[in-house]
């Protein structure tokens, strides 16, 4: 029987990106000097729910890291409804993941099932770059143009900027318009033997999100992801799903593994996103996997965020059955390799997955002082 965990510490860091992005990180320690670093997200209320929690856990002995929730007095609802604390309960359960994997000396892939590999394919989400740069047509194609130089084989795009949903009078495929010219200039520069796929980021409903596909499909778009939302609408998924001619994807923000599974139990998505920065972790991420393979659907990581969840996310890919390439932001900024220790290490569309026990890489504490704001001890 597995030894359990006794949680002891927690410090925070932040570090600013650029004008629009920060990327949040918790070190959580155990009562015998391990330490596990974890990517959360720059939404304020994060930081809060997650000291909160590990007040309610520390000094607890913890057997598995699915017993999070409950330890701190939660039910599973509680934390599927609020996406602060789905957040942190899913950091938490990450450190306990990780602090585990380093005691009995194993990489995080091996921990959670997986056989060691020494790199996972990644797609180039263009977006992240785009938003501080400008969206002509002509910088969707320049962007996706530089990633296939890059040795990056399937492109992700986000170009319905001018979509609002929350317009009721608004003709949505008119708004759309200027996406699309967005895609065209895209699958120009990048040839017919690229994958392209298109995020909507929940813009569209029924009658539009239908109306979109079919310019799509001229594109051989490779998927069409979160065309409306999944949590909030699925049954609106599942009639899209059933009247495109290319998968549907999306479940970002969604927490514990059998969300996933009745979304394609369901037919509204064929690839499921789950995020183990929300999902429940790393764990979680891999059981939505093994339930989504057994419904024959397929799994991609959502994640276009800082290297120590992209870390995580390649180990997990590594581990999960069915595993489509790992989304990765590309051109964010210039010095993200560096801020973990060993150095990010991205080649020819691939993330190279450092050797040693649990993640395999800390923050580098210079180029975190030079972009952030530190380590931040808690009260606990």
């Amino acid at each position: 029987m597995a030894e359990s965990v006794v949680l002891a510490s927690l410090r925070v860091a932040c570090v600013t990106v650029n004008s629009r992005t920060e990327w949040d990180f918790a070190e959580i320690g155990d009562d015998q000097g391990l330490t596990a670093v974890v990517e959360f997200t720059s939404r304020r209320e994060v930081k809060s729910r997650l000291i909160r929690l590990m007040q309610a856990l520390i000094g607890q002995p913890i057997r598995d890291e699915a017993e999070v929730a409950v330890r701190a007095g939660l039910t599973n609802g509680q934390v599927m409804r609020d996406f602060a604390l789905a957040t942190a309960v899913s950091a938490v359960r990450n450190a306990l993941v990780d602090i585990r994997a380093q005691r009995d000396g194993l990489s995080l892939t091996r921990a959670l099932g997986g056989q060691s590999v020494d790199s996972v394919e990644l797609y180039a989400n263009t977006n992240r770059h785009l938003l501080t740069t400008a969206r002509r047509p002509r910088d969707f194609a320049a962007v996706a143009e530089r990633a296939i130089r890059d040795g990056f084989r399937t492109i992700k795009c986000t170009p319905f900027d001018e979509v609002d949903p929350r317009d009721p009078g608004a003709d949505l495929v008119e708004l759309a318009r200027p996406g699309l010219a967005r895609l065209v200039a895209a699958r120009s520069a990048i040839g017919p033997d690229i994958t392209l796929l298109v995020d909507c980021h929940s813009r569209f409903d029924l009658a539009s999100a239908t109306a979109v596909a079919a310019e799509l499909a001229k594109l051989d778009v490779g998927w069409f992801e979160e065309p409306v939302n999944p949590e909030r609408d699925p049954e609106a998924l599942a009639e899209i799903a059933s009247r495109v001619s290319m998968p549907v994807a999306g479940g970002e923000h969604a927490y514990g593994a059998e969300f996933f599974e009745r979304l394609v139990a369901s037919r509204a998505v064929d690839v499921a996103m789950p995020d183990i920065k929300y999902c429940g972790g790393v764990s979680e991420a891999v059981r939505a996997a093994r339930l989504v393979a057994r419904q024959g659907g397929r799994t991609s990581l959502h994640g276009p965020t800082g290297p120590v969840s992209i870390l995580a996310g390649g180990h997990v890919t590594a581990a999960m059955p069915a595993a489509l390439p790992l989304e990765f932001g590309v051109y964010e900024c210039p010095w993200r390799a560096d801020l973990v220790d060993p150095p990010e290490h991205v080649h020819n569309g691939r993330l190279h997955l450092p050797t040693g026990p649990g993640l395999g890489a800390r923050l580098n504490p210079s180029v975190l002082q030079a972009h952030g704001h530190g380590w931040s001890p808690e009260s606990l």
